[in-house]
């Protein structure tokens, strides 16, 4: 079981850049630029949600956990699901989870919440 804890949300920043884009401040090219890796990633790491994409409406958003830690080597800076993060801090706890969002139709994305993953 995994304890997430000391969760910073990144969900204020998603909220006032998705207002700009309504009001046309910021274009849809600038907010939809998740790279191949990412969407990737979330096709196969990911888990679909029970909302539609805030920019193109669509019912193909996902939310995808990256893992960090200096003592991960490799698997540093990678997708991973909830029960690989599971196995993963039994032997390296305190590794910090970034809970993405992507679409995986217009490639939106933004980084959700940063927590720290700890065995129960």
């Amino acid at each position: 079981m995994i304890v997430y804890r000391n969760e910073v949300s990144h969900r204020w920043r998603r909220q006032a850049l998705l207002r700009a884009f309504g009001e046309g401040e910021v274009l849809r090219e600038n907010l939809c630029d998740a790279d191949f890796l990412l969407v990737a990633a979330a096709t196969h790491h990911g888990y679909a949600v029970d909302r539609a994409c805030p920019v193109c409406g669509r019912d193909s958003l996902r939310e995808v956990r990256w893992i960090y830690h200096e003592r991960l080597g490799r698997r540093s800076g990678t997708a991973r699901s909830e029960e690989e993060i599971a196995e993963i801090i039994k032997t390296v706890p305190n590794i910090t989870v970034h809970l993405v969002e992507v679409c995986v139709e217009c490639r939106w994305n933004h980084l959700l919440t940063a927590t720290v993953a700890s065995p129960e």
